[in-house]
């Protein structure tokens, strides 16, 4: 059995998942992955379509053509039954996208799209839609000397203090441009993240932490057709607005059950922390004007 952290969570596995940060045996695991059979009352997985949908507020199913299907259950188990020859890579980023992001729906977790770096006491998040730069610019401050806390998604969470997140898993997925964009070296084509993309892995084990840290302040990524470079500090409804389409797998929440949880957090960010929206030209490159701006933000490189 192997055991990682990831999302907040502890996880049992008899999958090998190179991606999670391992941790020693827990007897009381959080979630308990396996490979087997999908529970016979579901529906079968879809033979025409790229990818079906079973959701519940306590059962999830995603069965994938090219990959296999993926019980969600309780918020605590999750069963995959891959199709024969899988390529086992891509069976793990489905897990590790939509059914972890299930589990913690059933969890009422609501997971950002968002990456995020260390600020001295805290950290500071990105949040956009795929595409928007979050990867990419967590990836130049990182060259820049600062630790990544997490790519893609985080879990934020109420505490004492405020608000605080959870980082996914220590790995950021970039696009082939990305390593000369952000001036990281050259990708390595084992970790191509699925046959058909130019997406790759890049680890970042010894930043990764599993104590979730207090959220500082929120930058949200978006690309439009202006023609110039902007950014702008906004609050209560604006601010809400603004993030409210970045909740993990969106399209999940209503069928989960999760709503209320959902506006509560939304309503808690865009009430207690710092955003700034920056709206970047879609035909234009200002990634410098991005990592100056945040720089410009930031107390302290770690």
């Amino acid at each position: 059995m192997n055991y990682y952290f990831a999302y907040g969570l502890t996880i049992a596995s008899n999958i090998d998942f190179p991606e999670l940060y391992t941790i020693p045996p827990t007897p009381t695991p959080d979630v308990l992955v396996s490979i087997g059979k999908i529970p016979a009352h579901l529906p079968a997985r879809s033979e025409e379509k790229y990818a079906d949908f079973h959701i519940t507020p306590s059962e999830y199913l995603l069965s994938v053509k090219d990959a296999g299907a993926f019980y969600a259950s309780g918020g605590n188990e999750v069963i995959i039954d891959p199709i024969a020859d899988a390529d086992m890579k891509v069976v793990r980023i489905f897990f590790l996208s939509n059914a972890m992001a299930a589990i913690l729906y059933q969890r009422k977790f609501v997971p950002m799209h968002a990456a995020a770096i260390y600020d001295a006491d805290g950290i500071v998040l990105f949040l956009g839609d795929s595409g928007a730069g979050k990867s990419t610019t967590t990836a130049t401050l990182q060259a820049k000397g600062y630790r990544v806390f997490s790519d893609d998604v985080c879990v934020p969470v109420k505490d004492a203090d405020g608000l605080s997140a959870y980082a996914a898993y220590p790995m950021m997925k970039l696009w082939k441009d990305s390593f000369t964009k952000a001036n990281i070296g050259t990708y390595q084509e084992e970790d191509r993240l699925r046959p058909e993309l130019d997406k790759y892995g890049k680890l970042f084990n010894e930043s990764f932490i599993t104590e979730a840290r207090r959220i500082k302040k929120i930058f949200v990524l978006q690309k439009s057709d202006t023609d110039a470079f902007q950014y702008k500090p906004v609050k209560g409804i604006e601010a809400f607005k603004h993030l409210q389409n970045y909740a993990y797998r969106l399209q999940y929440i209503e069928k989960m059950g999760v709503t209320k949880a959902y506006f509560d957090i939304i309503s808690a960010l865009s009430n207690q922390i710092p955003i700034i929206v920056v709206t970047r030209p879609s035909e234009a490159d200002t990634l410098s004007q991005v990592i100056e701006l945040i720089e410009s933000n930031l107390e302290e490189r770690l």
